[in-house]
């Protein structure tokens, strides 16, 4: 039974152990000894030098004289010497044999290096420093290149390797929330043992939640071990199990709200794996529900506080209410809105909407506008399956219009300097469907296939009174004087000079109106846009020498180097360029001056 008393689990962390500071001593002491005699070696090698160098300067000019001579002398002692020991050696295998010679031929060798020691102790002098600094470099650089971690061990027994003492006190909290019914008349002191390990092939790094089962475990053996106290006999009721009654379970959440316990979650996750099977296909790289689903550590309960699987099972593939807004199109009344949702006219009417803000209280008797919100309530899975997959777009960038103030344009005219250029872009996004419906996309890279070309537009500030201007010089008549009037219809709206220098004539004609050669003749000149003012213009060197010019056209019928013939079409009335309203600007020059048109023309 339990006598409803509960434990308090109170950890104690001892400090952390020796390792890392025999480590530390180790590589002091290595580094004290290789200072050491590094010291020693360069104090001697500066004594060495000093000596060699002092008498050279003295003896310099002998050392140069003798070289030579040495050098002879030396040659020929080696070679006496070696034939000596060659003629040694040949006598005494004839007397001793050839083993004999060669053991005492050996010692003599011995005997000789001894004599001349002073090297190997000169040797050992610079070899045993480099040695030392030689093991000092092996033993840091294989500190530094070793994987440590925390060993935790819990009354007595190691329980695992983890990466840090931070783990540790996670899995504490999960292990003093979960041991709720283990019986005592005290509290209970579980003692954590930290020490820095060097990780074998063998060690595994565990994270908090196998630490925490880990440690129940050994919690678990201590209260099994635990034998009840002799000095009073007691009854079969005042000693307590371990675990008295309760059962082991695992506590389903979903996005982080329990919605039961049960004992074994595996056949919950084969349901759950059923409904994504559909969507299981190379197509996607990622398939998820839109909500999280987790599952608790062990926890003991109550046997009644479990759940049956199968409800857990039947509440995640089943329905749950979710409101949906439906906004009144421009045509809706409520028959027909009622019909699109699979409702009654009296269920839609009693659904809750608003117009601005404004409640609407009767939604059957008020006047439908569009716009009105009504909240209708429907049903949704209660768990919606959604799938990622990497996609490519391509998209347009914008391009961006300035505009710059001209002093010299006259003022209301605009003139674009650079026409804009929309760029291009590739966006990679990681997209989210819900039943083949985009809910999300995440960009993950965006590639710039061209930049964008920013327009450039230049707006006229002058006054007209501010406008130097060169009058042109006209002349009354010139030619056959029979020309082809040079629109269908139409009539004159401005004479040549008109009060303001007017190179030719105006003909106003609605948009379209097609325009005809005045006079047979060759194009010397197909301009668009802006042109100087003159927009879309044909310019055509006649027959008879004279030039004439129609301009502000919607659109050309004609093409540079073309021949024609008078009466031929060429294009159409329009307004481009410098022009207020659909006209033909018709002007007919000579020798760079302008000839007034009505004198070749007739309507």
């Amino acid at each position: 039974m339990n006598n409803g008393k509960q434990n308090k689990l109170v950890p104690m962390l001892k400090a952390p152990v020796t390792f890392a500071e025999n480590v530390g001593a180790l590589v002091c002491s290595c580094t004290e000894l290789a200072v050491k005699y590094a010291a020693a070696f360069i104090c001697g090698a500066g004594r060495y030098v000093k000596n060699t160098v002092a008498p050279l300067g003295s003896n310099i000019v002998h050392l140069i004289k003798t070289a030579s001579s040495k050098a002879s002398s030396s040659a020929a002692k080696r070679r006496e010497d070696t034939a000596v020991k060659l003629s040694s050696f040949k006598r005494r295998t004839k007397i001793f044999g050839a083993w004999r010679a060669a053991v005492m031929q050996f010692r003599e060798s011995r005997l000789a290096a001894k004599r001349k020691g002073g090297s190997a102790k000169a040797f050992l002098n610079i070899a045993f420093p480099a040695a030392s600094i030689a093991l000092l470099v092996f033993c840091v650089n294989t500190v530094m290149s070793t994987d440590y971690g925390v060993s935790v061990e819990y009354d007595g027994a190691e329980v695992g390797v983890v990466s840090g003492e931070e783990v540790l006190g996670e899995a504490q909290c999960v292990v003093a929330d979960r041991v709720k019914y283990y019986d005592t008349d005290g509290d209970v002191y579980v003692t954590a043992t930290l020490s820095i390990k060097p990780l074998a092939s063998a060690d595994t790094v565990i994270d908090q939640n196998t630490l925490a089962a880990k440690m129940e475990d050994r919690i678990s053996m201590k209260y099994d071990e635990k034998q009840p106290e002799e000095s009073e006999p007691e009854t079969e009721e005042a000693i307590p199990e371990a675990i008295e009654g309760k059962v082991k379970a695992y506590a389903v959440r979903v996005d982080g709200q329990v919605i039961g316990a049960v004992e074994d979650y595996s056949s919950i996750e084969e349901a759950l794996n059923e409904i994504k099977q559909p969507y299981d296909s190379d197509e996607y790289s990622e398939i998820n529900f839109d909500k999280d689903i987790e599952y608790d550590l062990e926890e003991y309960v109550d046997p009644e506080e479990l759940v049956d699987p199968e409800d857990v099972i039947s509440t995640l593939t089943g329905n749950e209410a979710a409101p949906e807004y439906y906004e009144v199109q421009p045509g809706d009344n409520l028959w027909k809105i009622a019909d699109a949702k699979g409702m009654t006219l009296a269920e839609l009417s009693s659904c809750y909407a608003t117009y601005n803000g404004q409640v609407i209280d009767d939604l059957e008797n008020s006047i439908l506008r569009v716009g009105t919100l009504i909240k209708i309530e429907s049903e949704v899975p209660y768990l919606q399956v959604e799938c990622n997959k990497e996609q490519t777009f391509r998209s347009t960038i914008t391009h961006e219009t300035i505009t710059i103030e001209d002093p010299e344009l006259p003022e209301g005219q605009t003139i674009v300097e650079t026409e804009g250029r929309d760029g291009e872009k590739l966006s990679r996004k990681l997209v989210t469907y819900r039943d083949d419906t985009v809910i999300r996309k995440k960009t993950i890279d965006t590639i710039i296939v061209e930049q964008p070309v920013s327009e450039i537009i230049r707006i006229g500030t002058a006054k007209a009174s501010d406008i130097p201007y060169d009058a042109p010089e006209f002349i009354t008549a010139s030619g056959s004087g029979e020309y082809v009037w040079p629109v269908d219809g139409g009539y004159i709206s401005s004479h040549q000079g008109d009060g303001r220098n007017h190179k030719g004539i105006d003909i106003a004609a609605p948009y379209g109106t097609p325009i005809y050669a005045a006079a047979s003749g060759t194009v010397t000149d197909a301009g668009t846009g802006w042109n100087g003012g003159y927009g879309n213009c044909i310019v055509i060197e006649n027959d008879d020498g004279n030039v004439t010019v129609y301009a502000h056209q919607a659109e050309l019928a004609a093409e540079l180097g073309d021949y024609i013939e008078a009466g031929q079409l060429i294009g159409y009335v329009g307004s481009t360029g410098d022009s207020t309203g659909n006209h033909l600007h018709f002007e007919i020059r000579k020798d760079g001056k302008y000839l007034d048109p009505e004198n070749f023309v007739a309507q």
